[in-house]
């Protein structure tokens, strides 16, 4: 039996047309190396960024590797049903096998039409947050903003994130339609104190700080307007006044660019604590025990 087991017996009882469509194939499989490393040549020769070499060479690959599965199945399969059960399978098989380039490519183009934010944004997606750097066929560059560090400054660090993300996370752009956002800064007095005459003062000095930027405000919540659904009736600093157990807590609320929220509290903290030192009357409230002697 053995003896009789060899190659030009295989070949002989194969037909004419079945040695064609294998020698097509394996021809068909070498003309798409030949063609892979062309087009590595060229890509290493017009583009410098290591990064993005790979991410062409990894596209170029899934593409050669989905026309090499097509041709083969219309070389191997003549029927129309059996052509398309094939296909359907190896589609599906493709479609598992590279969900992730497939869902990054989406992502991709859903930011390039959608524009749901740009680079210098300041965005959050998901969990993380950051000023936008690069927007890339694969991935988003962020320099990450929190985490361990307070009031949204950066912690200097780049996060590297799957484009893909941006179809199955929620984003937050604080930069789109309307340059500004809102923050409040609590400010707790004690009762004692002359919580009107602080008012007054904390007022005052928010609206300085304002002065700076009222107009462009103004115009971009106009263009803001026009674009999407955001209307302020009031945009000028307003002061809410409530009580907790041990203290008057005075919230102000105000526009600040998002990039200089921190900037933004450490002025109005500074010059705060100026004024009420020369105050006699305002006190900021502390934890602080009581003994009365019965």
């Amino acid at each position: 039996m053995l003896e009789n087991f060899n190659i030009s017996n295989i070949i002989n009882s194969l037909s004419i047309t079945t040695v064609s469509k294998i020698f097509l194939s394996f021809s068909l499989i070498i003309l798409l190396i030949i063609l892979k490393k062309l087009i590595h040549q060229i890509i290493r020769k017009r583009i410098k960024s290591n990064k993005t070499i790979y991410k062409w060479k990894r596209t170029t690959n899934s593409i050669l590797l989905i026309i090499g599965f097509v041709c083969l199945l219309l070389l191997w399969f003549s029927s129309f049903g059996s052509f398309t059960a094939s296909l359907g399978l190896i589609t599906a098989a493709l479609a598992f096998a590279l969900r992730d380039i497939v869902t990054d490519l989406a992502g991709y183009i859903f930011v390039v039409i959608r524009r749901p934010f740009q680079v210098s944004d300041r965005i959050q997606i998901g969990d993380t947050k950051g000023d936008v750097l690069h927007i890339e066929w694969f991935q988003i560059t962020l320099l990450e903003v929190g985490n361990w560090v307070d009031n949204d400054q950066s912690t200097g660090r780049l996060v590297y994130m799957p484009i893909g993300q941006v179809l199955t996370q929620t984003i937050f752009n604080y930069s789109a339609g309307f340059d500004w956002i809102w923050n409040e800064i609590s400010v707790l007095m004690t009762f004692e104190s002359d919580w009107e005459k602080a008012k007054k003062i904390i007022l005052n000095i928010i609206e300085k700080q304002d002065d700076q930027m009222n107009q462009n405000v103004e115009k971009k919540l106009k263009k803001a307007m026009q674009q999407h659904m955001i209307e302020y009736p009031n945009i000028k600093p307003i002061i809410y006044t409530n009580t907790t157990e041990s203290a008057i807590n005075l919230t102000v609320r105000y526009l600040c660019p998002p990039k200089k929220r921190r900037i933004s509290e450490h002025e109005f903290w500074e010059a705060l604590l100026k004024k009420f030192g020369n105050t006699p009357s305002l006190s900021l409230a502390y934890p602080t025990s009581r003994y009365i002697n019965t």
